[in-house]
Parts: structure tokens; sequence; C-alpha cells
């Protein structure tokens, strides 16, 4: 199941955040420190500057010569009666102070020099302070710089978004439609895939129309074999010839589920039913001679199992029909345990791995059995389909093969057990 936060887009916002985060961290640091610095260089230069009006002071220089002092270095006057009263009730001088005493004030809204004497106080600060308006115009360029970038990767990559919906709503028979004029990388991308898409619909409506004209086909003559296999007076060879024609119009529904199953058009229907019922379904299609000992051993006939009856009675077949083949002595044992439909033979363990006989046409070039390879393949799609697993492990010289999930019980009591199914053979 695919998270939100594995979405590209969540990836993009995200990294998008962490970015405008870190600018911001960056500018107020760099501000606070550069408001320091300036704060401190201005600390220094009012401490001078009021050392220097103390000591003309000290030598008898007067009240206007140290205004024309403060008047070159930049410093203005500050009208702001109340802001002065309370600065200089910080520390009051002497009443009988006889001079003037220059005194650096600092404040939330910045350095001050006062200037104070017994007849009048005057507020001075300088008017080329510094302006941080700059930084501030600076920081928010940036996040516009960034919002710009991040809306621009949004927009580039929505037409990925767009190809998502539309293959995700697309019908099976829906042709995707190419762009005339591809703007950017992704929607040629986008151009290609729907070029390949369309080839593969073209395939897919090609075989299947190849597939059932086969099936349609053979119907015919089957018919007819059918017919004619019942006009034959000997009983036993009349009884085969209509097996034999009875199990190829089996074979031919059979291919019409697995190609309804491989077009995703074939609609997945559980029931429960007894393995027994199953196995003997199965018996019907492998055309196991009645009168002869069966090479199946079945020890939990009563076991209930949850499946769609006809896509399962179609992997049974297929893993009884290999379990024979391939067994040494011809002979398989069928039972359940815990969850799981157990397939038993003897013999010696697969020579590759399980996956490798998924594979269609996989034949393990020792053995000497025909066949076309496609017994493995059949049996892991229709149990895919299922959301069945297939397990396989060897013991004791014994090979076993383990549906896994489809059991509902091992033993299902008399009064609930369901009525005996069918296998319904698809009239083409």
């Amino acid at each position: 199941m695919k998270h939100f936060w594995d979405s590209i887009f969540f990836k993009i916002t995200f990294l998008f955040f962490c970015a405008l985060l870190g600018f911001f961290a960056f500018s107020y640091f760099l501000i606070k420190d550069k408001i320091e610095e300036d704060s401190n260089a201005n600390r220094i230069k009012y401490n001078q500057i009021v050392s220097m009006i103390n000591e003309i002071s000290r030598f008898g220089g007067g009240v206007d010569i140290v205004k024309r002092y403060l008047s070159d270095f930049g410093f203005v006057e500050v009208e702001d009666g109340l802001k002065k009263e309370r600065l200089q009730e910080e520390d009051k001088i002497p009443q009988n102070f006889p001079g003037t005493i220059a005194k650096v004030r600092n404040t939330q809204q910045g350095i001050y020099i006062l200037l104070e004497s017994n007849k009048e106080a005057i507020l001075y600060k300088d008017k080329a302070s510094h302006s941080y308006e700059s930084f501030y115009f600076i920081t928010l360029a940036g996040v516009v710089i960034l919002t710009f970038i991040y809306v621009l990767l949004l927009k580039a990559l929505i037409p990925l978004n767009t190809l998502r919906a539309q293959i995700s709503n697309s019908e099976q028979d829906t042709i995707l439609r190419v762009k005339k004029n591809p703007k950017d990388e992704i929607e040629l991308l986008a151009n290609e895939f729907y070029k390949f898409s369309n080839k593969i619909k073209a395939l897919n409506e090609s075989r299947l129309l190849f597939l059932r004209s086969i099936m349609h086909e053979l119907k015919t003559p089957i018919t007819k074999g059918r017919i004619t296999a019942e006009m034959v007076e000997n009983p036993v060879q009349k009884e085969r010839l209509c097996s034999v024609f009875s199990r190829l119009n089996e074979l031919i529904a059979e291919f019409a589920k697995l190609e309804q199953l491989s077009s995703k058009m074939y609609k997945i229907t559980k029931s429960e039913f007894l393995l027994e019922d199953l196995i003997r379904a199965a018996e019907q299609i492998l055309l196991i001679d009645k009168n002869a000992p069966s090479p199946i051993t079945l020890e939990s006939p009563y076991a209930l199992i949850k499946a769609d009856f006809e896509l399962f009675v179609i992997t049974i077949k297929n893993m009884l029909d290999n379990a024979i083949k391939y067994g040494e002595d011809g002979k398989v044992r069928v039972y359940t345990k815990d969850d799981g439909l157990y397939v038993e033979n003897k013999g010696a363990p697969l020579k590759f791995k399980l996956d490798e006989y998924f594979k269609p046409y996989f034949r393990d070039s020792k053995k000497s059995i025909q066949g076309f390879g496609l017994g493995m393949y059949i049996i892991k799609n229709t149990l895919d389909s299922q959301n069945f697993k297939l397990r396989y492990i060897n013991e004791d010289g014994k090979n076993k093969f383990i549906i896994k999930g489809c059991v509902v019980d091992n033993f299902c009591a008399l009064e609930d057990r369901p009525k005996p199914k069918a296998l319904e053979i698809e009239k083409l």
C-alpha cells in the first residue's frame, strides 16, 4: 500500500518547507549578529564622544561648543520630553553641579546621548543610525524566489499526476490520447507511454480475437465428434470416446476462464465447499478411470475450503496432474493442516527455485514427460487472483506443495456441510 509520504509531491513540499525554515533561520541569525555588531560599535563610539564632551566641559568649554561638536558628528536633538525626563531620572546630577555632563543611555529604541546641566537637559541621537530594511527586503526576496521555484516544480510535475489518474481511471478498451505538441520531458514521457499502452491494447485485442476464434472453431468438430461417439455400439468404447470429447469441451471452458482471468474480465466469487467435492471435480477433468484404483489419496474429505470453485478446480487439477506425472510412484496425497491445503508426492527435490517454474513454457530439461510448461504458470495466476500463496518444501523424499489461506475448517460437521458442488462447463 502506497503511503502519502511516499508521494513525490509530498517530498518536494517537505523539502520546500525545510529550505524555507533554513532560510528564515539563517536570515534571523545574520540580522541578529549584524544588530549586535553595530550596537557594540555604536556603544564604543558613543562612549568616546561622551568622554570627549566631558573633557571639553572640564576645561571650560561651554554648551554651545558641545552642541557644535555633536552636530559635527551627525547628532540631532530629540524632541521627546517624556523620554528625556525618564532618562534623567536614571542618574541625576547634583543640584550645584557647575558644568555640563554627557551620559550614554542605551534603550530598546537605540542609543542616546543625554547632555545635562543644572539649567537644561538635551537628548541627542545619531541621525545616521543604521537601517536594517535592506536585510528584511533580501529575506522577503529569498522567500519569494523559493516559493516561485516550488510552484514551478509542482507545475512541471502535475502532468505525472494527471497521467496516473488517467491510467487508473481508464477502461481497458480506452485509447489514451497523445498530445500533439508536448512542452517538456514529462509530457514527452507521457506521450511515449500512451503510444506503448495503445500498442499493448491492440496486441491484447488481437490475442483475444485469435483465442476466441480458435475456441469457436474447435467447438463445432468437438460437438460433431460427441454426436458420432454416441452412435458407437460397443459400450466401453462409447464411454471412452464420450469422456474424451467431454474433456475437450471442458478444456475449452477452462481456456475461456483463463482468458477472462488474464484480461481482468473474470469476476472472483468465493464460496465454501468441501475438499471432497473439489477433488471429485478435478478427477472428472483429469479423466481418471473409475474402474481402476485412483492415484489420489484424499485424507481430509470433509475439510471446508473457501475459494472460487471453478478457478480452484483448475488450480487443483494442474497440481494433481503434475504430482501424478512427476511422482516416482504416480500417486498423490491430498490433505489439510491448519489453513493450508497440501498436495504431496514422492520425488526428488526441484532442480530450480519455485519462482522459475512459474514462468510460462518453463520446463525442466531433464524431465522426459512431454508438456508445454504451462501448469505451474496457470497455478500461480489462478492463486494470485484469489490472494492465495503457494509454498514448497521437500521432506523425507516427498515434495509438498501448500496453498496457504484457503482452508476454513479441517473438519466440517455434518449439519454444516454445504451441498455438493458440480463443475459448471461454460457454454461457448
